[in-house]
């Protein structure tokens, strides 16, 4: 029985992937979800300041995970992560040619670049390559969301988001479910009891995930929402046989 989501942002929440538009379908599938009992979180690679704002304008009321599982707000805040990249690093990010994210100034432990447009989709990998190269000379290391460059400490993800989260609301792994579109959600998709990302989402995606919505974006989400609700109809039809 599923009583807690954990829901990435961008690409999962928003009209597509690519797009920052939050989609009303999304909306419709989160307080759907809450009206039946089940708690939904965001986890994103965004600050906690975007996050906690969303939570609460769309009904979210799990907790708020920030910067790829670092920090997290549910009646307070608590740091998950304890280092944060030093200034010589984000130095040496924007010399190589990086744009550095406006949310970093408001970032704790987990800093976002993005790659300039002008360079080609061909040449991505290489610069994620580099930029990982560079993080790890300093001990940390590089997510590549699909929208961003993170670099974050090695033991962030936001799988350790989403179990503090789990954690403090009583539940456990096996009554939650990860939504989510980009390769920073892999690992969040391999820890719980049921895994389901947009027909829009990464194709590495795809492969770990148990469930592909038809749809895009936020009306995928809210295709998973239904489907999770006809899931524990199902299960408690079950039990009371």
């Amino acid at each position: 029985m599923i009583k807690f989501v954990a829901t990435d942002v961008d690409g999962t929440l928003t009209l597509r992937r690519g797009d920052v538009r939050i989609s009303i379908d999304a909306i419709n599938g989160i307080r759907l979800l809450e009206s039946r009992g089940i708690r939904v979180s965001l986890i994103s690679g965004n600050s906690l300041p975007v996050t906690i704002g969303l939570r609460g304008y769309i009904g979210a009321k799990g907790p708020s995970v920030a910067e790829n599982g670092c920090v997290i707000y549910y009646h307070g805040i608590r740091h998950i992560c304890k280092e944060s990249p030093p200034e010589e690093l984000r130095k040496a990010a924007l010399e190589m040619g990086l744009i550095e994210s406006w949310q970093n100034q408001f970032r704790f432990h987990d800093y976002a670049f993005f790659i300039p447009r002008s360079v080609p989709k061909e040449k991505v990998t290489d610069y994620v390559n580099r930029t990982d190269q560079l993080a790890s000379s300093y001990g940390f290391k590089v997510l590549w969301s699909g929208y961003a460059l993170h670099i974050l400490p090695r033991n962030a993800g936001k799988v350790i988001g989403m179990k503090a989260a789990v954690e403090l609301l009583g539940y456990s792994l096996n009554e939650t479910a990860s939504i989510g579109d980009g390769e920073n959600d892999i690992d969040m998709h391999k820890a719980p009891a049921f895994s389901a990302c947009p027909s829009d989402a990464s194709e590495k995606v795809k492969n770990v995930v148990n469930f592909i919505a038809s749809r895009p974006g936020g009306s995928g989400f809210l295709e998973i929402a239904k489907y999770l609700l006809t899931k524990n109809e199902s299960e408690m039809r079950f039990l009371h046989r």
